[in-house]
């Protein structure tokens, strides 16, 4: 799945699912579980309050290594 740039400049919504199946959606099938989980630890901590799926991404990268899709 490519990238949508348009989204980057949205807010990343952690009360929606299919935003954090997007996200996931953009890594490869053996790291999506890795970054659902980084998300949903993210969420219930607030980390992604207000924050863009570009610095969602960065966060992934930060925190996984993985890099930015």
């Amino acid at each position: 799945m490519a990238r949508d740039k348009a989204k980057d400049d949205l807010h990343f919504n952690c009360s929606q699912k299919h935003e954090t199946d997007y996200v996931a959606g953009l890594y490869p099938e053996k790291h999506k579980q890795g970054v659902k989980d980084l998300l949903s630890k993210a969420c219930k901590e607030n980390t992604l309050k207000n924050s863009t799926h570009k610095q969602v991404y960065a966060l992934i990268e930060l925190e996984l290594g993985h890099k930015v899709p």
